[in-house]
């Protein structure tokens, strides 16, 4: 059974469940317990493997640093929530920008400072940029899109200061090993930056979407009617309201509407209470909030812990860079940027508790945001042991070898570059794992292009380009559920709204790497 067709139980059954059930949750959970009975087939024996490996990938060491890092920078935006850091930053940000063109440069402008990881940029930006469009009246949907594109596509393509970089240096470094390139792992990632055509072409994408696209501007109480998620039938029109319970009621009454969605049809006794009890009784109350709504905005509550989390990120990702011996750019490709961040994080942390203990913040407020921010990453961190879950038991299933051989014998060698970048885009819309697919496929990719003489940089390129798109695209991806966490967005609409321009981008990504190996072939 292990390096056969079976191999693939484990993937297929992960999108059929979760689609079925509207919740990524169980599908994860049935890749898991389908691949760990093939690996073990008794009850008893099948049971124990899977709780097997769930336990084996929580104490991997960069597993567990980076879900620390998840639930510290939850605690810390919690945080800055509970002492109107965020508040504060909208309320200036707010009295400067007027339109809808202003709201989106804000947007993408702030990825010069909160690109050194997606989860940071989501977590960061997303607060702001949901009270931001709200006050405009605008649509949440296009925002998030703008975030979650200058997140992971970005992150990509950036060869110093991301938590992708040392990731990305230490499989090319083995890859290389095997494929006998010239030149050291970094130089190889500087030349396959290039080659991530959906990384880029997702980029440009946005910005037209964000800037060019016609028309924007909408009357301010009937924004709703061009909400792209209620554009594509995936919500109800909630009834008219006079402007006041608007102002009250507008964004509970749109999570309700939204959660409605998933609950199924309302009992008849709850109709009667009349359509804006009925909509706001299923929406619980975010405790964040409304504690939140309570405290005076204050903007160097957020702007001292942000200035300090990214210059201790970048002083000691550099030193971590001297202390295994490099110099010049080799410092940042060298570095150990997950445990950086990881420590600049948790310095910074202990600075704003300090910064805002001076503020005489009660004590209550500051554990109870810490507690209730990080508890909001409890979602993404569960997803993510899931998904490297099914990846190992996917591995001990013979997943490569069996992909291998499939791939030798039916691809001609000028596709097997935009053959590898479609299937890789299958693996990681699955997993939902852009670390994931890039440890399955580089390392095969690079075994593959072996005999057919493809540069590892162009195989680098289509690898790390797969694993983006199901990083951005990917309703299991850590980065869409955060994203639909924090704008106040349901997971699997927004996973579709954001699908349809991802796949557009794929498919011209895919011409030109079927264009760059003819080209090859040809010379």
């Amino acid at each position: 059974m292990v390096g056969s067709v079976w191999s693939l139980l484990p993937f297929v059954l992960v999108l059929p469940f979760a689609l079925w059930t509207r919740q990524v949750l169980p599908g994860l959970v049935a890749g898991l317990l389908a691949g760990a009975y093939l690996v073990h087939p008794a009850w008893v024996a099948g049971l124990d493997a899977a709780l097997g490996y769930l336990l084996k990938e929580l104490a991997v060491p960069d597993n567990l640093r980076l879900m620390v890092f998840l639930y510290g920078f939850g605690a810390l935006v919690g945080l800055v929530r509970v002492t109107g850091g965020v508040a504060g930053f909208a309320q200036w940000m707010g009295q400067r920008v007027q339109s809808w063109r202003q709201a989106m440069a804000v947007t993408w402008l702030s990825a010069l400072v909160t690109c050194m990881a997606p989860d940071f940029r989501i977590i960061t930006t997303g607060p702001v940029a949901r009270t931001l469009f709200q006050r405009l009246h605008a649509p949440l949907a296009p925002a998030a899109l703008a975030i979650d594109i200058t997140a992971t596509p970005l992150c990509a393509v950036i060869p110093v200061g991301t938590a992708f970089v040392g990731y990305m240096i230490s499989l090319l470094s083995a890859s290389a090993r095997h494929h006998g390139s010239a030149g050291t792992p970094f130089a190889v990632l500087l030349l396959s930056i290039p080659l991530n055509f959906f990384a880029w072409g997702m980029l440009a994408y946005g910005l037209w979407d964000s800037f060019l696209r016609s028309p924007r501007a909408t009357p301010v109480n009937d924004s709703w009617s061009t909400h792209p998620l209620a554009e594509a039938g995936a919500l109800q029109r909630p009834p008219v309201l006079s402007a006041d319970a608007r102002l009250r009621l507008s964004a509970p009454l749109a999570r309700a509407e939204w959660a409605a969605e998933w609950a199924g049809p309302v009992p008849t006794a709850s109709r009667s209470a009349g359509p804006v009890a009925t909509a706001a009784e299923p929406d619980p109350p975010d405790p964040l909030e409304a504690v939140a709504e309570r405290v005076p905005p204050r903007l160097a509550n957020l702007a001292l812990p942000l200035v300090s989390l990214l210059g201790l990120t970048l002083l000691l990702t550099w030193l971590d860079g001297r202390a295994h011996g490099a110099s010049g750019w080799d410092v940042w490709a060298q570095a150990n940027a997950a445990k950086a961040m990881l420590d600049a994080l948790v310095v910074t942390l202990l600075l704003s508790l300090v910064w805002y203990a001076c503020q005489r913040v009660p004590a209550q407020r500051l554990v109870f945001g810490v507690v209730a921010g990080g508890n909001e990453m409890m979602s993404v961190i569960v997803l993510l042991a899931l998904v490297w879950a099914v990846s190992a038991v996917s591995s001990d299933l013979g997943f490569a070898q069996f992909v291998g051989r499939v791939v030798s014998r039916w691809v001609p060698p000028a596709l097997l570059v935009p053959a590898l970048f479609v299937f890789g885009c299958a693996i990681s819309y699955v997993i939902g794992s852009s670390f994931g697919t890039w440890g399955l496929l580089l390392p095969l990719g690079a075994s593959l292009a072996e005999p057919a003489h493809i540069p590892l940089a162009l195989i680098a390129g289509a690898v790390f380009a797969s694993g983006t798109f199901g990083g951005f695209a990917s309703p299991l991806s850590d980065n869409t559920v955060a994203m639909a966490t924090v704008m106040k967005l349901p997971l699997l609409a927004y996973a579709q709204y954001k699908l349809r321009p991802a796949l557009w981008v794929a498919a011209g990504s895919t011409l030109l790497y079927a264009l760059a190996g003819w080209w090859l072939m040809r010379g």
